[in-house]
């Protein structure tokens, strides 16, 4: 017992230190591995071989989902399909604010299916955020319309799921895809519905009635804007538009659209049982549609753009690929069975294991996401998520949804870098964001438990 009390007191002191900022989560993570490992009394073979080499190792599909998704975002920014994608939104929003609301924060959904990353972030905002503002819409709500646009366009994102694809399997995160997705759409209308206004409205029913005006007039602006783009002298936007062919547009659903194709046509599962595992299925769809996407805007330069693409791509997370090993670290360590001995029976005494009380736990502790807390899946979280696999409790589908679930509330974050660079963009405060964001987010985050809970167990 008193071993277990020394593993979980660490744990409180590197949650701390990560939470306030006095040590990097890439730091934290690998010496909590050390701190078990030692407390528990492994000795140093087992402590190279199985928590050091094994466990940099042990999300190795994690980290090619991750390397091959960022490289599938270099390939849509660098044939200008993003950039191409959200200024066509623009020309077909027209000038009511509802209508823009709604084009653009679609146009980022759309994005943000291939899309990852801060430089994503910066690029698109950079011309939705003052399309926005220059209608009239709130600053702050365009800024909660980008991350809500953000948050729906990852949960069709493969690579977003890195973390959870590496401690709870490959197998069980693909089913949580539609759902969240279909969540996430639901809270971002939502918002947009209740924040975003023609000018002069003051009720709901006149909201209502200018919300769908807004969708009605959609087809009418896509034929203006067409007439738009035909009548230009070739000079200009024809002359620019002629290197991202309409059918470029598709690239950013070809991944998913694999992946589903994949469980369709195989099921997911081992290959000597003639199925497919679902991270080689996406690692696939981000090739695919990267060489897609090259043929498609650059057909002289796919080997080019390809693996200059790739290179770049591996820059980009080369900080995610380090995590990823020291959170690898950690679950060896936890999971080893003389680590496991201790601390099953300390947990067990505090983890709630009924449906309901587990519903009531995490969705009350939900808001410990935000502000690098311990249920951050980027930090602390994801070593309380190894800790509850290994007690075994509670089944991987379950707990995946959890964290998935408190990970919608983490989106609200004001310490998140694209929280802070889109609030800086509008000269908003990150924390004023948090506090209209964050009743949204933990209803986001209700309802997704409430899922779980019903249709997991």
């Amino acid at each position: 017992m008193t071993i277990g009390v020394l593993i979980i007191a660490g744990f409180v002191i590197f949650a701390a230190l990560m939470a306030t900022k006095k040590m990097s989560t890439l730091l934290a993570l690998p010496l909590m591995a050390v701190w078990v490992a030692a407390v528990s009394g492994l000795s140093a073979p087992v402590y190279l071989n199985t928590v050091l080499l094994g466990g940099a190792m042990r999300l190795g599909s994690a980290m090619a989902v991750v390397i091959f998704g960022a490289m599938f975002a270099r390939v849509i920014m660098k044939t200008g399909i993003a950039d191409a994608l959200i200024k066509t939104a623009a020309e077909l929003a027209g000038d009511q604010p509802v209508t823009i609301a709604l084009v653009m924060s679609l146009a980022t959904v759309f994005v943000f299916l291939g899309l990852s990353g801060l430089g994503a972030v910066i690029m698109v905002g950079s011309i939705a955020l003052p399309i926005m503002t220059g209608a009239g819409i709130n600053p702050i709500d365009a800024v909660i319309l980008q991350l809500l646009a953000l948050g729906t366009g990852l949960a069709a994102n493969t690579a977003s799921y890195g973390i959870w694809i590496g401690i709870f399997g490959g197998e069980v995160v693909p089913s949580y895809y539609l759902p969240v997705f279909t969540l996430s759409v639901l809270g971002m209308l939502s918002y947009l519905f209740i924040y975003v206004k023609q000018p002069g409205e003051s009720s709901f029913g006149r909201f209502a009635c200018g919300l769908l005006k807004g969708i009605i007039s959609l087809p009418g602006s896509f034929f203006r804007a067409a007439g738009r783009v035909l009548n230009r002298k070739p000079s200009s936007l024809v002359k620019e538009r002629r290197e991202v062919p309409g059918a470029a547009f598709l690239a950013p659903v070809l991944p998913i659209v694999i992946v589903f194709g994949a469980r369709a046509v195989f099921g997911f599962g081992k290959a000597a049982d003639g199925m497919v595992d679902p991270v080689a299925a996406a690692v696939f769809g981000f090739i695919f549609a990267s060489l897609y996407a090259a043929a498609i805007v650059r057909p002289e330069q796919i080997v080019q753009v390809f693996t200059g693409a790739l290179v770049e791509g591996i820059k980009d997370v080369a900080g995610v690929i380090f995590l990823f090993m020291g959170i690898g670290m950690l679950v060896s360590s936890v999971m080893h069975p003389q680590v496991a001995a201790v601390l099953n029976p300390l947990l067990r005494a505090v983890v709630p294991e009924s449906h309901w009380a587990v519903f009531a736990f995490f969705t009350l502790l939900s808001p410990a996401a935000l502000y690098r807390g311990p249920l951050n899946m980027f930090g602390m979280g994801a070593g309380i998520a190894v800790l509850m696999m290994s007690l075994g409790t509670i089944p991987p589908a379950v707990l995946c949804g959890i964290f998935l679930a408190v990970g919608t509330v983490q989106g609200a974050d004001p310490t998140n870098s694209q929280n802070v660079w889109l609030s800086g963009f509008v000269k908003a405060d990150p924390n004023d964001v948090l506090k209209k964001l964050l009743p949204f987010s933990m209803a986001e985050c209700c309802v997704l438990m409430l899922y779980v809970t019903l249709t997991q167990w």
